[in-house]
């Protein structure tokens, strides 16, 4: 052990610390980059994959869900992006555990912070057509529903 007197001792000491933290750092940023997760809707027809961001990597479309109207297809993957989201807590503790080991500290604090995005129970999608307004006229909202329009020829479908 070192001894007060000792500075070249101690700023060896030091250095070594900040090697074997910028090396854990290093390890982590690794294990991060590569966690994904993966999730399928009900009947396997639509699947995706998110990074570590959250942000979808993959998608999979069955020729099943190609027979979907667009709004329900578009509703059933944005569905299931948000199922492979909640995984990510998950995922990052299988990874982060066995690079962090006992630091439960750092551990707590990256799964808050992905927990805290993708929470496990987001709120579910409104059912599909529910709040849709074909009429173009306001809805309760007082906003119209384009949805209907067609923008090209600048006139309703």
């Amino acid at each position: 052990m070192t001894t007060p007197s000792d500075p070249d001792g101690m700023l060896a000491g030091f250095h070594k610390q900040i090697e074997e933290k910028m090396q854990q750092a290093e390890r982590i940023r690794e294990a991060a980059t590569a966690v994904r997760a993966e999730s399928s809707n009900r009947d396997g027809s639509v699947r995706v994959t998110v990074d570590q961001n959250g942000n979808m990597s993959d998608l999979e479309l069955t020729d099943g869900a190609l027979r979907r109207r667009p709004d329900e297809l578009s509703s059933e993957i944005m569905s299931t992006v948000r199922s492979a989201q909640t995984q990510l807590a998950e995922r990052m503790r299988e990874a982060m555990e066995p690079v962090l080991g006992s630091d439960t500290e750092t551990l707590g604090s990256v799964l808050s912070g992905v927990r805290d995005r993708f929470p496990a129970d987001p709120e579910e999608p409104a059912e599909q057509g529910s709040t849709s307004n074909r009429s173009g006229a306001p809805d309760d909202s007082g906003e119209e529903d384009f949805d209907e329009f067609d923008w090209m020829n600048s006139r309703r479908r």
